[in-house]
């Protein structure tokens, strides 16, 4: 292609269109940190991913880096931040971050980091936690998303992932019967899930931790105790009780997968069917959310 004709598109480019919004940032920077205390260590891992927004219209329009601040400078500050950081809560962290941003460049008007924490369990040995080793949770993570300019900071957490089955207390019947319906009504069930739950705080400067903390017990005990009638039900249940016990939330979003376990028919092997064999699937799959705000 000729230089003439490139000149001929980059000017039809820049007739046909405005930049109305643009962002850009490094994602998936994955940090390992380890503070070593006098009688134990402290091992976290998050996963962080940065976007910038502000005033970098001319690298989109003419190709003017200038006031680009690099990816590859991005990461490195993760780990430069980290180092100066003590890395309490993936919250304060990411507010820690985003202040560097706004304080360092002034080309910069926003910022949101997502943060990611993998969920290391002290070993238990003879009934005493390891000093310095450390279990898995698996797929379940806590997150944070925090959005920050110079007048304001937002925050939300979350947990991401959190297995949890129970195999009675589920049911699910009396929904709309059709010419489509092939569903049968179920008085007892296998209640399968993989919890997604974000909250929002009422202040700039809340308890990260013992919210957290709280919320993820109530998930626990009311997906336990509650006597669902249908996924909505034990979602509001679980909903209502987080903000009954967590007052710093202003608003809570639980999102719930219905996994199923399916029972397989043993007849056809002369054997009886018992409701102790299932085929477990994972799609499709019934996808329940809510969102409760505080009254």
């Amino acid at each position: 292609m000729s230089g003439s004709e490139q000149s001929t598109i980059a000017k039809e480019t820049r007739v046909a269109g405005v930049l109305v919004e643009n962002a850009y940032g490094k994602s998936r920077v994955r940090l390992s940190k380890l503070t070593r205390l006098k009688d134990r260590h402290v091992f976290k891992e998050v996963c962080v991913d940065i976007q910038l927004q502000g005033d970098f219209e001319r690298t989109y329009t003419v190709g003017d880096n200038s006031q680009v601040v690099a990816t590859d400078s991005m990461k490195n500050m993760v780990y430069v931040l980290a180092s100066q950081h003590p890395l309490d809560t993936i919250e304060s962290f990411g507010k820690f971050m985003i202040e560097h941003y706004l304080k360092t460049y002034k080309q910069v008007s926003s910022v949101k980091v997502r943060l990611a924490e993998e969920l290391w369990q002290r070993i238990v040995v003879d009934g005493k936690e390891h000093a310095h080793s450390f279990f898995g949770a698996g797929a379940e993570k806590h997150v944070a998303e925090i959005k920050g300019t110079r007048d304001s900071m937002t925050f939300k957490s979350g947990i991401e992932g959190l297995k949890l089955v129970k195999t009675t207390d589920s049911e699910f019947w009396g929904f709309v019967r059709d010419e489509h319906t092939t569903l049968p009504d179920v008085k007892d069930r296998i209640f399968g899930t993989s919890v997604s739950c974000h909250w929002h705080y009422l202040s700039a400067n809340p308890d990260f931790q013992k919210t957290y903390d709280t919320v993820r017990a109530t998930i626990l005990e009311c997906f336990a105790t509650h006597h669902s009638l249908a996924v909505q039900h034990t979602i509001n249940e679980i909903g209502q009780v987080a903000l009954q016990r967590a007052p710093e939330v202003s608003e809570i979003t639980i999102m719930m997968p219905n996994e199923h376990r399916l029972p397989f028919n043993l007849q056809p092997f002369n054997l009886e069917n018992k409701s102790e064999i299932f085929v477990t699937t994972d799609e499709p799959y019934g996808l329940i959310s809510a969102t409760l705000k505080r009254a």
